[in-house]
């Protein structure tokens, strides 16, 4: 799959194993490949801290009362 911008500065692609997220600098590209147990983790891990964060807001908001 082609190159795709994400946003920030960052670009990712798919090589039909692993997913490679490339952000330019000056002095060079950085590159992190993610096989897939490694991106199945890292969305695991977005996931908890997303509904962590979301359950703090709902907390919080329904103090505010």
């Amino acid at each position: 799959m082609d190159e795709q911008y994400l946003g920030d500065g960052l670009y990712a692609s798919f090589d039909g194993w692993q997913f490679c997220l490339r952000a330019p600098r000056e002095n060079g590209d950085h590159i992190i490949y993610l096989e897939p147990h490694v991106l199945a983790a890292f969305i695991g891990y977005a996931r908890a801290v997303t509904a962590s964060a979301e359950s703090a807001n709902t907390v919080a908001a329904n103090s505010d009362g």
